[in-house]
């Protein structure tokens, strides 16, 4: 086959010290994309570039959903 472009939309780090990468692809040239998951290094995946953001584990950053707003009580 042919390279795709695939962002990456997650890591997973595994206490086991195995990690996973969550990519979104266009398997068969279509503009339908689906989410796969590979196990790092993988013959399949290569760099392509970089990210500028560092990772975090920050509450509320990165790929946490966003906090639900606040329910306030009007008198």
């Amino acid at each position: 086959g042919s390279w795709r472009w695939a962002p990456v939309t997650a890591r997973q780090d595994w206490s086991d010290g195995r990690v996973a990468y969550q990519v979104l692809i266009d398997t068969d040239g279509t503009t339908s994309k689906s989410h796969r998951t590979y196990w790092w290094p993988h013959d399949g995946l290569r760099v392509a570039h970089r990210s500028a953001a560092e990772p975090t584990t920050e509450a509320g950053r990165g790929g946490d959903l966003p906090r639900p707003p606040r329910r306030m009580k009007f008198a």
